[in-house]
């Protein structure tokens, strides 16, 4: 399991490379075409085995607390890139639908194994109708990469995603009414997002975009004491849901777990179920896996724990 936590690592490095390119291109002054992101149009059977992927419901994303925003994040998961979520802190600047939309096109994720397609956009305005509809105004510069097909359709779901999120977790929602998303852009309707995604009518969540494994809490980064509650969600499959505790020495996970167990979910077979776990561990760092039998799913979180 190492060894293909090692490969998936190498693969997302070099996918992670080809996006950030423009922008280090830039830093630097040199004038360059810009590197195509490449992702397949379709979907990977890794999505959803059984042909039902994971949808993550509006009352997940709502928080007791106002100042975390949800934000979500491509990320490498097998051979496929998939939609995972963090909670970043807010500034609260009053829009909460546009701040969350554009630090998805700023920031950056806690998580090294998540990126954005996006370049920074320099405004994002959004506005909700009381039947749900979101309206997003965002700025052209944030269409500046080259993307293929198959992950602008990723780029744009993520938006979706972060924006229908933000307003569920904001409260602005009205019950009965599914959530959408009409993009503007500077102002504009009808745009062709890089290239390929047209802009058109009101859009909706895909929900084959969302991984089938999320750690939810810890997130990458957390300390936490001694008694470490996690929780994330799964998607049922044929095969067990495991999950191993590594520590991490001179910056790099042992290769043997210091702990391990597998999750009951109570779902049907393809369907979504959140979990949770209790695990008991010293001060240090650790690295902590949720994977499919044997590792085609996965997601991961470094933590600390004092």
């Amino acid at each position: 399991m190492t060894e293909q936590r090692t490969r998936r690592s190498a693969r997302f490095r070099l996918l992670l490379a080809a996006a950030a390119a423009p922008l280090l291109l830039g830093s630097c002054g040199v004038v360059a075409e810009l590197p195509t992101t490449s992702m397949p149009s379709s979907f990977s059977a890794a999505t959803s085995p059984e042909g039902h992927p994971m949808a993550v419901s509006a009352p997940a994303e709502a928080t007791e607390s106002k100042v975390v925003m949800p934000v979500y994040w491509l990320g490498l998961n097998g051979s496929d890139v998939q939609l995972y979520r963090e909670f970043l802190p807010s500034k609260n600047t009053g829009d909460p639908i546009g701040e969350a939309v554009m630090t998805m096109t700023t920031a950056t994720p806690s998580d090294d194994d998540y990126f954005t397609p996006w370049a920074p956009a320099s405004r994002v305005t959004a506005s909700i109708s009381s039947k749900n509809v979101i309206t997003v105004d965002i700025s052209a510069d944030a269409f500046k990469p080259s993307l293929d097909a198959g992950m602008a359709h990723r780029a744009v779901q993520q938006l979706v995603y972060t924006a229908t999120a933000a307003a569920a977790n904001a409260g602005l929602t009205t019950a009965g009414y599914n959530a959408s998303v009409a993009v503007l852009v500077d102002g504009k309707a009808g745009y062709k997002a890089f290239g390929h995604e047209d802009l058109e009518g009101d859009l909706t969540r895909d929900k084959s975009m969302p991984a089938p494994i999320w750690i939810i809490s810890p997130q990458a980064g957390d300390g936490t004491e001694a008694s470490v509650t996690v929780t994330g969600s799964a998607v049922e499959r044929d095969e067990p849901l495991f999950w191993s505790v590594e520590r991490v020495v001179n910056g790099r996970p042992e290769t043997s777990a210091l702990k391990s167990g597998e999750i009951r979910l109570d779902a049907a077979s393809g369907e979504t179920a959140m979990f949770d776990i209790q695990i008991d561990l010293d001060p240090g760092e650790y690295s902590l896996r949720v994977f499919h039998g044997e590792g085609e799913n996965e997601d991961s979180k470094r933590f600390t724990v004092y």
